[in-house]
């Protein structure tokens, strides 16, 4: 049985991005809306030199389980796990809400963490720095590979989405990229 890898190239701002094709994302994000998130992550990270980031299901499987957690359980207010990750690996963790399912859509949540660029100066993260920029830097952290995300929906009709990033990034006293 032959199994074909499809590879997307899109012509962006005069550059080839490449996307990895999800057919399955593990979570409960669609296959396009996961497309639409690792193509703008990879797209932010080109831009400062970082490596692009390849989905994983198994990150998006664990953050689907903290969506569905913060939006059933939280009465859908954000908050971090106490330790993202699973067994002895630690992940990085953003998360987004939005007030209505029906207006924002999960890349909405990416370009929310890219916006934090405009309070981001290029230095080593302190506890000075990172609390404005800390989804930002974790989006273009230079030693992070992958990233899953999970959506959920919350009674209220907010959207919730937690993306998990391994290896973790916003390393304090190191560079991001």
């Amino acid at each position: 049985m032959l199994k074909y890898v499809l590879v997307l190239l899109i012509f962006t701002n005069g550059m080839f991005v490449s996307a990895q094709t999800i057919i399955q994302t593990g979570s409960n994000i669609s296959a396009q809306h996961a497309q639409d998130i690792l193509l703008h992550h990879n797209k932010v990270r080109e831009k400062v030199g970082s490596p692009a980031l390849v989905w994983s299901k198994q990150l998006a499987a664990y953050a689907q389980q903290w969506a569905e957690h913060l939006a059933n359980n939280n009465n859908c207010k954000m908050k971090h796990r106490d330790q993202p990750g699973e067994g002895d690996k630690a992940y990085g963790e953003n998360i987004f809400w939005g007030s209505s399912s029906d207006y924002y859509k999960p890349i909405d949540a990416s370009l929310s963490w890219y916006d934090e660029i405009k309070f981001f100066k290029y230095q080593k993260l302190n506890d000075n720095n990172w609390h404005k920029t800390g989804h930002y830097t974790q989006m273009v952290w230079k030693d992070t590979k992958e990233v899953g995300v999970g959506v959920a929906v919350c009674p209220n009709g907010g959207l919730i989405v937690v993306a998990n990033y391994y290896p973790v990034g916003n390393v304090m006293t190191q560079y991001p990229y």
